[in-house]
Order: structure tokens, then C-alpha cells, then sequence
């Protein structure tokens, strides 16, 4: 695994876009993300798929929760925003 900071990752983005290597990307010092290239067909391993979704939804809630939203909220205006696009 590679480590850069935020700043060298959004200077050299596409390096790191080829590369097979996951990247750790800190900002001041602490950890702010991971990158992980995909290759075409290529799966990731189960817990590390399981995790990334557990963190995902988390963040989610936590973002809906921050601005006095409900699922049912999102969804619905999803549904009417997708109905008014055809």
C-alpha cells in the first residue's frame, strides 16, 4: 500500500489511477481515505467489500441525520425527481 497526502494525490491523480497499488491518503498526517483500483472483472474480497459498505451506510446516516432527513425523504423526492426527468 502506498501513502500520499491529499495534495500529491490530487497533483498526480492519474499515476494513482493506473496503479495497481492501493493508496492510504492523509490529510495532516491522519488518514482521510484509501483508493483501490478495480480492474476490469476484478472482485474485492468479501470483508473488505462488507466493511466498505458498513462505513458507507454509516457515513449516510450520519449525513441524513446532520440535515433532519429520513430515507423515505430521499427516496421520495428521488422518485419525483426521476418521474419529472421522462
Amino acid at each position: 500500500m502506498r501513502l500520499t497526502t491529499v495534495k500529491e494525490f490530487r497533483d498526480q491523480a492519474t499515476k494513482f489511477l493506473r496503479s495497481k497499488d492501493p493508496v492510504l491518503i492523509t490529510r495532516r498526517g491522519k488518514p482521510a481515505g484509501i483508493y483501490v483500483s478495480l480492474q476490469e472483472g476484478e472482485d474485492l474480497p468479501f470483508d473488505f467489500r462488507k466493511e466498505l459498505m458498513l462505513t458507507l451506510a454509516s457515513q449516510v446516516k450520519k449525513s441524513l441525520e446532520e440535515h433532519g432527513l429520513s430515507e423515505e425523504a430521499v427516496l421520495d423526492d428521488f422518485e419525483v425527481s426521476r418521474k419529472t426527468r421522462r
